[in-house]
């Protein structure tokens, strides 16, 4: 029995030692497993000893199936993948985001990677500063940003949420949740979500401003690989080009036929799915110069327009009725400079600090009673020139130098002399400001007291409201401080419809409205049909940006631009034009691998036309 033992364990260890790693199969693990993962990694990476032995034993599908499983895979290969196709210059030198972080979460989880296009959910980042606030995901991605300046494991920090989401209203101050009693925005559930094409990133960089077009271009771009000028079809109605689009460029209408028409055709027959999209600055009646995305349905029935009406209505203009008044003639002794000097301490301010950012705000703002006082004065000591602007109130030079209006005060008989006098000092000075006799009079007051040029400036300043901010803009720290600042989606959207109103631009009477997110594909006639593929109850069209998401991922030529950009970052060779069939198997291996990515780059890694690795 000993005997018998002792044999197998012989047996064994020759087994072992005749698959043990050779020198070769470690080179062969090393170029396989930087290729894949695009890290550059030192022969003793414990991981590359799994690879080798996979090899050693021929099983080079077991060694590329468990490169995709290690950490350097995701956070790299995938990762610059994701953030590649977030962007139209395709760089991976652009800040993680929510657009790239779905994409590497589907990849992580093996889903079908169609749904990047089609999906209801998201991927947040767990863990990191003020996770809990959503202001960092639908305002300014600062959750995202550690990924990358804190080198976090995607792995690992990824978490799956259902429902993508759009802002209602929220609270434009900086507290963070945490600090909060109260949410400190308002969300609900967007209405037509779609995968990275309804992620804040999509829309800061393809659907500010403009027309929307930018959508089309980006998305056959970055998902089918396909320039506007491939997708264009010259045989294709132009039914549904757009009012802004210049029928006779340079006179020329041939020029339009042979040149605007065939890319506008197939792009402005697509746009309309976008229509009801919008990506722009949100509003607390001042410029916040805090932007996100929103949707016209959205808009419309959450009722936002009549919210922002109700906020203008029962907060703003009350306050900005007493508060602005009581600024002016109390300053430092006023409810607005003491409610912000409070909070600026609150949020770690010095008394210094805070006196200083509040009195540059006093030093644009003028006080009435110097004024008064300053009328009273020159009224006192200047007689004989207000004389000479009574007796030369109809002078034609005079009105140049001084405002006609103004000057019609000095003969109102229905007034005293003095009151006269005061509103053509006031008037004069609210009217020519710094070419105002009163500014004039006040400086040489200032000079004769032997007042500090830097004093005489602020004074000077003041008292023309130099530089003084709009009221709306004011109003807008002291509403923060109260915490009743709240910030709204602007309405650019017709109120029926839902259709943003940048969609009928343009002066062309007979070119199309846009009335709906209804869309047609103008790009399936002759050709075009088998160039792109498209199948699915879709292809010719539908309604809404999930639909167009749903034509895209459906087509041959999604399945086929992912393979090609597979194929090129992992065997660093192009895959052009002159290798159709092989880009047509490797697009049919996509699909047949139920649009698995991590399977995809598997395969691709060991396929002979690749040349990574010697025949499996």
């Amino acid at each position: 029995m000993k005997g018998h033992y002792f044999l197998i364990a012989a047996v064994t260890a020759f087994s072992l030692n005749a698959f043990a790693a050779s020198d070769a199969d470690m080179r062969s693990a090393k170029k396989l497993y930087e290729r894949m993962t695009g890290v550059k990694v030192s022969s003793k990476r414990a991981e590359l000893k799994v690879v080798a032995d996979h090899i050693a034993n021929g099983d080079y599908k077991a060694a590329a199936k468990y490169i995709t499983t290690t950490p350097d895979f995701l956070n790299v290969q995938i990762k610059n993948l994701s953030l590649r196709l977030s962007n139209k210059d395709e760089s991976v030198k652009v800040g993680f985001n929510d657009f790239s972080a779905l994409i590497v979460g589907v990849v992580r989880d093996n889903r079908d990677f169609r749904e990047v296009l089609t999906s209801d959910y998201y991927y947040d980042v767990s863990g990191v500063a003020n996770d809990d606030d959503p202001r960092t995901r639908f305002y300014n991605q600062n959750n995202f940003t550690p990924v990358e300046t804190a080198f976090l494991d995607l792995t690992k920090v990824l978490s799956f949420k259902p429902r993508q989401q759009m802002v209602i209203t929220s609270n434009d101050t900086p507290y963070m949740q945490k600090e909060k009693s109260t949410p400190v925005l308002t969300a609900a559930n967007h209405p037509d979500p779609a995968g990275v094409l309804t992620t804040r990133t999509f829309a800061e960089r393809n659907l500010g401003g403009g027309s929307n077009r930018r959508a089309v271009e980006f998305t056959l771009k970055q998902f089918l690989c396909v320039s506007m000028a491939e997708a264009a079809d010259s045989s294709a109605s132009d039914q549904y080009v757009g009012k802004d689009v210049e029928r006779f460029p340079a006179g020329d209408y041939n020029k339009y036929l042979t040149s605007c028409k065939s890319c506008h055709s197939v792009m402005d027959g697509m746009r309309p799915a976008f229509a009801k999209m919008d990506y722009g600055n949100f509003t607390n009646s001042a410029a916040t110069g805090i932007y996100s995305t929103t949707h016209g349905d959205f808009f419309n029935s959450n009722k936002i327009a009549t919210k922002y009406s109700d906020y203008l209505t029962n907060i703003v203009t009350p306050a900005t009725t007493v508060v602005i008044p009581d600024l002016e003639k109390n300053q430092e002794e006023s409810d607005y400079y003491k409610t912000r000097y409070n909070f600026l301490i609150t949020r770690g301010s010095t008394p210094e600090q805070a006196a200083t950012t509040l009195n540059a705000i006093l030093n644009t703002i003028r006080d009435p009673q110097t004024v008064v006082e300053l009328i009273a004065d020159y009224r006192a000591k200047k007689q004989s020139d207000l004389t000479v602007f009574r007796n030369n109130r109809n002078n034609t030079q005079y009105h140049v130098d001084y405002v006609k209006a103004c000057l019609a005060h000095l003969g109102n008989t229905a007034l005293t002399a003095q009151v006269q006098e005061e509103k053509f000092l006031q008037c004069n000075l609210d009217s020519k400001k710094d070419m105002s006799v009163l500014y004039g009079y006040y400086t040489a007051v200032l000079t004769a007291s032997k007042v500090s040029a830097t004093e005489i400036a602020r004074l000077q300043g003041k008292l023309v409201n130099r530089g003084r901010q709009a009221n709306v803009n004011l109003m807008a720290p002291y509403l923060q401080a109260k915490d009743q600042l709240r910030l709204f989606p602007r309405n650019v959207f017709d109120s029926e419809t839902g259709v943003a109103t940048k969609m009928n631009r343009g002066n062309y009477a007979y070119g199309f409205t846009v009335t709906s997110d209804d869309f047609v594909n103008n790009a399936t006639l002759g050709s075009k049909s088998s160039f792109f593929g498209w199948r699915g109850s879709n292809k010719t069209g539908g309604q809404g940006v999930k639909d167009f998401g749903r034509m895209i991922s459906e087509s041959r030529r999604f399945s086929q631009c992912m393979a090609k950009r597979v194929y090129e970052s992992v065997c660093f060779k192009k895959l052009d034009t002159t290798q159709y069939t092989t880009l047509v198997r490797l697009g049919d291996r996509f699909e047949a691998l139920n649009y698995n990515l991590k399977s995809l780059y598997q395969d691709i890694a060991l396929d002979s036309s690749c040349g990574l690795v010697k025949e499996p």
